[in-house]
């Protein structure tokens, strides 16, 4: 095969194009290219190049200095090459194919999940999660053991030598001796485990250097500068976990005497405890095991009948049009696309016990709307209560899909979307649906077809609250009455539905957490976390030290002075934001709502131990006044998704603009739901303006006045609501077994 010239490669690529630089895919397959015949200089010149294909060829090696910084797919499957270490030079690769290739093995695996930190394909398989558990996890334990290897044996004599030649000395053989003796995982990763340690062992002593450059040592950094390394991931061991039997169902408590003002708020717990060692891992499913399809459709299961009294008005019923004071609300100053005036569509009763329709006591708790496939607003939302899943059309009233587990007693759930390769081998995104409970148990469902395909082991007490990352697809957070929020990596199924899930990161929470929200300005690095005992915010880097970690900082609010003996307002049991700065957030007893400002209250952390920071409230919105503790917001911000994953975020339906309304929903022990659009006030709240006037909600919407058969089902608590991305619909969940839909005209 002659050399490959610019003019063949513009014929083998696409788009067909008379420049190189505009070349995006790149087929070279089986036309028996060596490595002699690859020009780095003419690759160089082929910059937006995204995909290449080398495949039945002869090369030895990848050439060093492609400069193909945006190549996503790497395909070199039958060659002959022996060492993949330069794969680093191409920092986005998605995906690479090098079956076939004799001389590469596991270990040459392991070292690509390093090598590349956006790998999330290799050989025609997904590696997201065990890339990210070698990557974080099995990094912490490897970096701990050689740090340890150092302290014990290299530490003391290397700081007190004097020679030049002594020091040298010392550091050859650290370097010789620490490959030998730590040890970890398999025989089959040997070769992997020797060269991860030779990188952290090289990054160690650099480390040292730079914080010891006066004496003898620094004529070392000219030598650690020019050795070939790899910085690796600064990390920790992971500590395992002692946790407790499920909790029970949360309770609302009235707070109306001194006794009862002393009890703690948070829910239930058992006294039982489960012997045993804790389980760190997920359970697997067993590769014999086959997914099970247990969610039913809802045509083959009859619900009671909850009719509204009367035809719903193109008036809704509302209150709030006037404040409590008789004065008019002052007139929108902005142009907004949505009034929020609403009118009742539906009222279901999906949740009951044995599909009773005189069951009224079944609490429901979390509800979340479907992201978007298709660049179309979605009007499919999933409620979980009692020991039962629905997924509901909120335009129909259709419950579509129902999965129910005996003995479980669901209190969250959360949407993702994830890219699934089909059996074909095409790309396909789908939503999952992670939901979980008292059992402390992640289940994983496939409502599109029916399908809940995975159980995650991951608290031994309930959990409370779960919430995907905005970035990672596969990343998942779960807070959990054992006073721990953990990061799970869930992976992505393959075709058969078989996954690898892993857990990467510990948060200790002093009480029960309620709420958990990530930062979107810093969605990689910080995690807030609304909490029995206060509102708290974590750093959540994964290229960390500690696999475990406590809080960064912990935020105060105006109300915590007004505390006493009966009135505690520490239960923070609402958070969302409300745009990348904004905050809404409420304490139980409050009786209002704080909008305040993250940028401006965590720059007041002005060191490391200054841990306790004011919230820089903006406005208050005045809320009901109320006993009563888990009544939790929602915010229009929250309908968004978030831009990195929206299927369709840059397409909105035309007919809607909702994208920088600032809205925020909230039902309370009546039935009611505030709605509060602070578009009057949106420029002084962005411009980090303070307001000292409490403000009124836009508007009360009342309970509608419904019936099951011959009764007539009274005001109840609203535990949760939800509004879709484009404000079409909003959804209450009740403490009555009770699901109200609104459309938002």
């Amino acid at each position: 095969m002659p050399k490959l010239t610019s003019e063949i490669l513009l014929k083998k690529g696409n788009p067909k194009s008379s420049s190189l630089k505009e070349l995006k895919k790149l087929n070279l397959s089986k036309m028996h290219l060596e490595t002699k015949d690859v020009d780095p200089k003419l690759f160089s010149r082929m910059i937006n190049l995204e995909e290449l294909d080398v495949s039945g060829n002869l090369l030895s090696e990848i050439p060093c200095s492609l400069m193909l910084h945006n190549l996503r797919v790497l395909n070199f499957r039958d060659n002959q090459v022996e060492d993949i270490t330069v794969l680093k030079e191409f920092p986005n690769l998605e995906e690479v194919i090098y079956e076939e290739n004799m001389y590469l093995t596991i270990s040459d695996n392991h070292k690509v999940f390093c090598l590349l930190p956006k790998l999330k394909r290799l050989n025609n398989k997904d590696i997201t999660s065990l890339a990210n558990h070698v990557r974080f996890v099995n990094h912490r334990e490897l970096n701990s053991r050689v740090e340890a290897y150092w302290e014990k044996n290299y530490k003391d004599k290397f700081l007190k030598e004097t020679s030049l030649e002594r020091v040298k000395a010392v550091r050859k053989d650290f370097k010789k001796n620490v490959v030998d003796h730590v040890r970890y995982g398999p025989n089959s990763l040997k070769d992997f485990t020797k060269w991860k340690v030779q990188l952290i062992a090289e990054n160690l002593l650099s480390s040292i250097l730079d914080s010891n450059k006066n004496g003898p040592q620094a004529v070392l950094e000219q030598s650690c500068a020019d050795s070939d390394t790899f910085k690796a991931l600064p990390s920790s061991v992971t500590k395992k976990r002692v946790g407790d039997h499920p909790a029970q169902s949360p309770r609302k408590k009235f707070r109306i005497t001194e006794e009862i003002a002393s009890v703690n708020l948070s829910p239930q717990v058992s006294k039982k405890r489960q012997e045993g060692s804790p389980r760190i891992t997920p359970i697997k499913q067993k590769p014999t095991d086959s997914p099970q399809r247990i969610l039913s459709d809802a045509k083959f299961t009859k619900y009671p009948t909850v009719a509204l009294k009367s035809t719903p008005s193109k008036k809704p019923t509302t209150t709030g049009k006037t404040s409590n004071t008789g004065k008019q609300n002052i007139p929108q100053k902005h142009i907004i696309t949505k009034e929020l005036d609403v009118e009742p569509l539906h009222i279901l009763q999906c949740h009951s016990k044995n599909n009773r329709s005189d069951d009224f006591r079944t609490q429901l708790w979390a509800c979340a709307f479907e992201p978007d496939l298709d660049n179309s607003s979605s009007r499919v939302i999933a409620t979980c209560g009692g020991d039962s899943i629905c997924v509901i059309d909120c335009e129909t009233g259709k419950v579509m899909k129902k999965y129910k587990v005996i003995g479980e007693e669901f209190f969250t759930l959360a949407w993702t979307t994830l890219t699934m390769i089909t059996k074909a081998g095409q790309k396909r995104k789908i939503n999952i649906l992670a939901a979980g409970g008292k059992l402390g148990v992640i289940k994983l469902i496939h409502p599109n077809v029916s399908l809940a395909y995975g159980d995650i082991k991951a608290h031994k007490k309930a959990i409370s609250i779960m919430s995907f990352s905005p970035k990672q697809e596969t990343f998942l957070f779960t807070g959990s009455y054992d006073k721990r929020i953990l990061l799970w990596d869930i992976g992505v199924p393959d075709f058969e539905y078989n996954f690898r899930a892993s857990q990467l990161l510990t948060l200790d929470t002093s009480s029960t957490p309620l709420r958990i929200c990530p930062v979107p300005a810093y969605p990689d690095q910080y995690l807030m976390a609304a909490c029995e005992d206060g509102c708290f915010v974590y750093d959540i880097k994964l290229t960390k030290n500690q696999g475990k970690r406590s809080h960064e900082a912990e935020f105060n609010f105006p109300v915590y002075k007004k505390e006493t003996k009966k009135a505690k307002f520490h239960l923070v049991d609402g958070l969302a934001f409300l745009n990348e700065d904004l905050i809404a957030s409420k304490s139980a007893l409050q009786g209002s709502i704080y909008i305040w400002s993250w940028e401006q209250s965590f720059k007041t952390k002005k060191s490391k131990g200054n841990k306790e920071l004011d919230a820089v409230i903006l406005a208050e919105l005045k809320w009901s006044n109320t006993d009563l503790p888990y009544l939790t917001l929602s915010a229009s911000f929250e309908g968004e998704f978030w831009p990195e994953r929206s299927s369709s975020a840059s397409a909105k339906p035309e007919t809607t603009n909702t994208k920088d309304m600032l809205c925020i929903f909230c039902g309370d022990e009546a039935g009611k739901v505030w709605i509060y659009n602070l578009e009057s006030c949106k420029e002084e709240l962005i411009n980090g303006t303070l307001s000292h006037k409490l403000k009124d909600p836009t508007k009360v919407v009342d309970w509608p006045s419904v019936a099951s058969g011959q009764d007539n089902v009274q005001a109840t608590m609203i535990n949760t609501v939800a509004v879709d991305r484009t404000l079409q619909y909003l959804v209450a969940l009740t403490d009555k077994n009770l699901i109200a839909i609104w459309k938002i005209l």
